[in-house]
């Protein structure tokens, strides 16, 4: 499935409004994107480092798209949520429907 950027502008705007931090881990990959205030590159122990660090020049929604994804997990309050990929994390969020949905 294709993020765009558009998506990830939405999502953005989704954790900022509703004080939610999602974290995404990919499979096989020592980095990860954070989404909260704004979008970032952390390493797996949570501490961040430069985007061009972790995922040189692709940007946000290309690196959602490409990477394989192992885990999403939503921080909100003092709970979580997983997710098993990003297209359940937009539908989720209220941002796509859900493929399985269409049926």
């Amino acid at each position: 499935m294709a993020v765009t950027r558009r998506d990830v502008e939405e999502l953005v705007s989704w954790a900022r409004l509703t004080s939610r931090r999602v974290r995404v881990r990919f499979r096989g990959y020592r980095y990860m994107v954070v989404i909260g205030r704004y979008v970032e590159a952390s390493d797996l122990s949570g501490r961040t480092v430069p985007w061009a660090t972790a995922f040189g020049s692709r940007a946000p929604h290309d690196v959602l798209s490409s990477l394989p994804v192992e885990e999403v997990v939503v921080e909100e309050g003092g709970s979580t949520r997983s997710f098993a990929s990003v297209e359940e994390l937009l539908a989720y969020a209220g941002i796509r429907r859900s493929s399985l949905a269409r049926g």
